[in-house]
């Protein structure tokens, strides 16, 4: 179906030898232009930058980049409204293709209302185009949508099909991300078929390949290389490095996917084949986010196969790449290989470091906006089609009104009079059924009774020797529960993320207000479960690690720690001060500092006072006591908390107020992992009515024994 011709072989090798010719042009006029634009001076240099910009597009972008930029200005010096739209939608275009995602999106942000104020339709499809990659490219995968179906909306009108199988390929790309795989397919098939119906060749390599992508992920993997296949027999040996980069690709995953069911480890290594040629593409051209994706796989496979130091190399490697972008999909499955690979080689603490990054980022993208978003986004644009669905069919549903209504009253009158008799039915035979089954019961009890009492007898004889046996097996017992519940707040890891990601997909399909709010709920609940195990591992770890002692800093941990508190979200009304001694440093763990610091500040800016009448403030202090001991104090005005009985605030999942959502853990963190470093914790009231939590560090921590050790929550 998808196999070239012969004729179409040979237009394809001539525009093979045309694009090679183009580009010695094309260095050639670029070359001429540079020369005419250093005799150009004001508006005149406007066409010369705007040309340079489009010459060099694709070709090298960061030169581009600054053509474009400057056209972009001078235009908007100018005044020239059309000349806006058409620099700035161009270098909106190149900012996405060197990774500056965020300065593409503002850019264009800036032309579309103006290329709508003035009908500049083709420009405004451009936009609306670029600005949905873009967003796709950064997670925000509400706003792709949006602009995406504002898109397919416009191409609609002007009945262009080739325009709007561009904007259903695009809609099917964006569902692939949010893992929507059965919507995705849904889309791309709609573009397959008007590709086929219109001859329209255009991007056929890619589609195909979009295609094979999605039945990977439907487990489908026959099918998927399928279509892979197809796209590479398309463009045949004039295929661009980038269908040679997605395509190498999609085979790696359909080879990873079949190898996960056969567990064969020959079939992991045509995985690894596939990923590393697309790779290696990847790196000859530059193209960030293929490196990326081709190394989380390939990290994936180094996993399976039990090799760690290959995996943690690709993971290191792909993290460096990811934090100079914005990748964030590509960071999520970063965080989440490391926590993994860490599991599996039994390093629990940097695990839970990841795990809690993995969770924190993916919260971040698939938030309860995002879905509600989506929701209202893909509502919006299929009640536009049923409005005009409504309306056609409008006269027939009022002239068959008046009939339902007498069926319905005919069939209700109808139910009534079965239900009846179904009831009275039913009535005598339950009543009859009941005497029986009574008599029996009476004989069979009387009847039991007399076992009953043989067996009793015997029970009481065995039972006695059972009772000796179970004390002496019982301390044994009670030595592996702690063992137990250790690896079973791990194992409950897994099924807890499943249930999440199960919850996200069903508030993005599900329509139901009802059914959303029990998912909400559900997905809510499952978070805080979540949290309450990471806090329970924590203090397993705190009970179980050995101390690494180092001097401490403690205003770099406290920059660390409110580093992670805004990216949370700090109250906005909430004023943060901090007052650390130069000379207040001793030898300690730094974890356990930074966990004990981390739960008093984090427990002071969750209670704050929401009051508009309060000038709410976390004060936080960091002093010596002349012992060489450092005394930490951490004072709020929030909602406070009574002193009739302090110790009961450091008890495990002691709630002081409802706003509390770890369970009453942080707490108890606190008190242990200063226990753990031989210091002191507890609560007190200033003289101003302040809540005022204070921590008393040693010099130096107390040895441990390490014969004592043993997994405990």
């Amino acid at each position: 179906m998808y196999q070239i011709n012969y004729k179409l072989g040979f237009l394809l090798l001539a525009i093979f030898i045309y694009t090679g010719i183009c580009a010695q042009t094309t260095t050639s006029n670029v070359d001429s232009l540079k020369s005419i634009l250093k005799e150009k001076s004001g508006r005149d240099r406007y066409e010369i930058l705007y040309q340079l910009a489009y010459d060099l597009f694709d070709v090298d972008n960061r030169e581009a980049s600054v053509y474009a930029k400057q056209a972009y200005d001078l235009a908007y010096d100018v005044g020239d409204s059309l000349k806006i739209v058409t620099s700035g939608r161009l270098a909106g275009q190149i900012y996405r293709r060197i990774d500056q995602l965020e300065n593409s999106i503002d850019v264009l942000k800036e032309v579309l209302p103006i290329a709508k104020r003035n009908t500049y339709e083709d420009e405004e499809k451009k936009i609306l185009n670029a600005l949905a990659l873009t967003h796709t490219l950064r997670a925000e995968y509400d706003e792709a949508l949006k602009y995406n179906f504002q898109s397919l909306v416009i191409r609609e009108k002007g009945g262009k099909k080739d325009e709007i199988s561009v904007a259903l390929n695009n809609i099917g790309l964006v569902y692939f991300k949010l893992k929507n795989y059965e919507r995705a397919v849904e889309y791309y098939e709609r573009c397959l078929k008007i590709k086929n119906d219109i001859n329209y060749t255009y991007d056929m390599d890619r589609l195909l390949i979009n295609l094979g992508l999605c039945y990977n992920q439907l487990k489908n993997y026959k099918e998927a290389r399928k279509f892979i296949t197809n796209a590479f027999n398309f463009c045949d040996s004039i295929c661009s490095e980038a269908i040679r980069i997605e395509g190498n690709f999609g085979l790696g995953v359909s080879y990873f996917i079949e190898a996960e069911v056969t567990n064969d480890t020959a079939v992991y290594s045509k995985s690894k084949e596939n990923f590393i040629k697309s790779y290696d593409v990847a790196n000859q051209i530059r193209d960030k986010r293929w490196r990326l994706e081709n190394l989380v796989y390939l990290a994936r496979i180094y996993t399976e196969l039990n090799d760690v130091e290959h995996a943690k190399k690709s993971l290191e490697e792909a993290e460096q790449i990811a934090d100079d972008t914005e990748y964030n999909l590509l960071l999520i499955e970063i965080y989440k290989g490391f926590s993994i690979l860490f599991n599996k080689s039994k390093n629990y603490q940097q695990a839970a470091i990841y795990q809690d990054k993995y969770i924190h980022l993916k919260d971040s993208i698939y938030s309860e906006s995002l879905i509600k978003n989506l929701s209202k986004i893909q509502t919006d644009f299929e009640q536009r089609e049923n409005i005009a669905t409504i309306a056609a069919k409008e006269e027939v549903i009022k002239q068959q009104r008046d009939l339902n209504i007498a069926i319905a009253i005919i069939a209700m009158l109808a139910g009534l009079l079965v239900l009846v008799l179904q009831r009275s039915n039913r009535t005598i035979k339950r009543v009859n059924a009941q005497l029986s089954e009574a008599k029996e019961v009476i004989e069979e009890q009387n009847k039991l009774l007399e076992d009953k009492n043989k067996y009793l007898d015997k029970e009481v004889e065995a039972k006695t020797v059972d009772l000796e046996r179970v004390n002496q097996s019982l301390k044994q017992v009670n030595d592996e529960l702690d063992n137990f519940i250790y690896k079973t707040s791990h194992d409950i890891r897994g099924p807890l993320a499943s249930l999440k990601g199960m919850c996200n997909v069903a508030l993005m399909d599900v329509k139901d207000p009802v059914a959303l709010d029990y998912l909400s709920k559900l997905d809510t609940t499952a978070e805080r479960l979540n949290t309450i195990l990471t806090r329970l591992l924590i203090i397993n770890q705190i009970n179980n690690s050995k101390l690494s002692v180092a001097r401490i800093d403690f205003d770099t941990i406290i920059n660390d720690v409110l580093l992670l508190e805004k990216k949370k979200g700090l109250p906005q009304k909430l004023k943060i001060r901090r007052y650390v001694e130069d000379n207040a440093t001793i030898l300690s763990d730094k974890e356990l500092i930074r966990i004990v610091l981390e739960n008093l500040i984090d427990n002071a800016i969750k209670f704050y006072n929401e009051s508009d009448r309060v000038d709410s403030f976390v004060d936080i202090h960091v002093n010596t006591n002349g012992q060489g001991q450092v005394r930490v104090r951490v004072i709020d005005n929030g909602i406070g908390i009574s002193e009739a009985n302090p110790g009961k605030l450091f008890r495990m999942f002691f709630r002081a107020s409802e706003r509390s959502e770890t369970g009453g853990i942080g707490l108890y963190i606190v008190k242990t992992a200063t226990a753990k470093l031989g210091g002191r914790v507890g609560l007190l009231t200033t003289p101003e009515g302040y809540t005022e939590f204070y921590v008393l560090f040693p010099t130096t921590p107390p040895k441990q024994d390490e014969d004592s050790e043993k997994p405990s929550i």
